[in-house]
């Protein structure tokens, strides 16, 4: 017994497990997937935290903006009045028509559960230069007071209401535009189906801070 107990190597000495090694190695490969898996399936609740966590930082370039039902990602956006900006606005949903109408303050219709809101009272758009481009499947775009260039294809051209295209499923837009000089806080929204999608939640915020004095950021 004394033999047996010295000819054993101490735990300095042993060489390591390969049997071990693998199963360790299988559990980290495992918690990796596990944790890619679920930020598939979860992205739109971890793009919202993260748009909490990252503050109140201006966004120029490129933004995009995914509908879904009934719902935007992000929902909170940060721009500065001169920053030159993209809206990449791309509808999701696999069998519902959305729109996306920037404004605050609201129109509302009386009906017999309460006023509804219809729109938004201020179109953010009024007087604001802004190109559409890479339109694809969008069912019509109303204009109203905003000052349209098109390039490429060009959607059907409503009227009646705020300034607001809206996608058919699978539908996508590029809106490229300056921030125009009308910094506080704007609401974007959905209020096509009877306002329904508006009031299930289809809504952001959108916070315009004033303009720099250094000179407006660029995208790189």
């Amino acid at each position: 017994m004394e033999r047996d107990r010295a000819a054993r190597p101490s735990p300095a000495q042993r060489t390591p497990n390969p049997y071990w090694n693998g199963r360790v190695m299988w559990l980290v490969v495992s918690v990796a997937t596990a944790v890619a898996v679920i930020a598939l399936f979860w992205q739109r609740p971890l793009q919202n935290a993260w748009t909490v966590m990252a503050g109140r930082h201006a966004q120029p370039g490129t933004v995009l903006i995914f509908q879904f039902d009934y719902g935007y990602t992000p929902q909170d956006i940060t721009w500065r009045v001169g920053d030159r900006v993209t809206i990449a606005l791309r509808n999701q949903s696999p069998s519902h028509w959305h729109e996306m109408m920037i404004g605050r303050g609201a129109d509302v219709t009386p009906t017999a559960f309460g006023p509804l809101p219809t729109q938004f009272e201020e179109d953010f758009w009024s007087g604001v230069r802004v190109t559409i481009s890479h339109a694809r499947m969008v069912d019509n775009i109303v204009l109203h007071d905003a000052i349209v260039t098109f390039r490429g294809p060009q959607p059907s051209v409503a009227t009646g209401g705020n300034f607001s295209p809206t996608l058919q499923p699978g539908g996508a837009l590029d809106m490229t535009f300056t921030v125009p000089d009308k910094p506080g806080v704007w609401h974007y929204g959905c209020f096509v189906q009877q306002y329904i999608h508006y009031m299930d939640g289809m809504k952001g915020t959108i916070t315009i801070l004033p303009a720099s004095s250094l000179p407006a950021s660029s995208p790189s």
